[in-house]
């Protein structure tokens, strides 16, 4: 990617189905959020985090806060790409433990030409775990403005490249990149996954 890409992590939201903070989950040797964050840390210039109350005990992150509550994974965005120094911005909510990293290199190589390029799973697109323009911004200072809350309102008004599983397959096989946690049941499950602590 000419220019550089920076990680958004979206730590804000509710976690109504989980019960409590997502991003404070344990995870390894810290937390959930911290997880992703090392997982990736590799692949970008920057890692900022976008909303929460969770602050990652990681060099050289950065944390922004949305500019209001209640405006969804929007409203991250906003806060996100407003704050990144690269002209990429790699979009990834703090519920997909098992991003791969090769993933923003399989979205780079398609972003020419494009707002966004989107990973479309099961026929939805996947707006948490997708590439952005750092421009993209004030387009959704727009949407937020007008009361738009969804990500779709913003893919709707872009020029977006919808990446298919079988181009995402090549990278991740299982497509694990996209299985996120909601509930305590998920995070149990996701937990058994893990290799044992020394």
């Amino acid at each position: 990617m000419r220019g550089g890409c920076s990680l958004v992590i979206l730590a804000g939201g509710l976690s109504r189905r989980m019960g409590r903070d997502k991003a404070a989950l344990p995870a390894g040797d810290g937390t959930l959020i911290e997880h992703i964050a090392r997982r990736l840390a590799p692949v970008v210039l920057e890692t900022i985090v976008a909303g929460g109350s969770v602050t990652p005990n990681l060099p050289d992150v950065r944390l922004v806060a949305d500019r209001a509550d209640g405006l969804g994974p929007l409203g991250g965005m906003h806060a996100g790409l407003t704050a990144a120094r690269y002209p990429h911005v790699w979009v990834v909510a703090c519920d997909l433990p098992d991003v791969q990293p090769a993933v923003v290199t399989r979205l780079g190589e398609m972003s020419a030409g494009y707002d966004a390029v989107v990973p479309r799973i099961g026929g939805e697109p996947q707006g948490v775990c997708a590439l952005y323009q750092r421009s993209l911004a004030s387009r959704i200072d727009g949407l937020l403005n007008a009361g738009e809350r969804s990500i779709r309102s913003l893919l709707a008004a872009s020029r977006v490249r919808y990446v298919t599983e079988e181009e995402l397959r090549v990278i991740d096989p299982e497509l694990r990149s996209f299985r996120n946690i909601n509930t305590p049941a998920d995070y149990e499950a996701w937990l058994t996954t893990q290799p044992a602590s020394p």
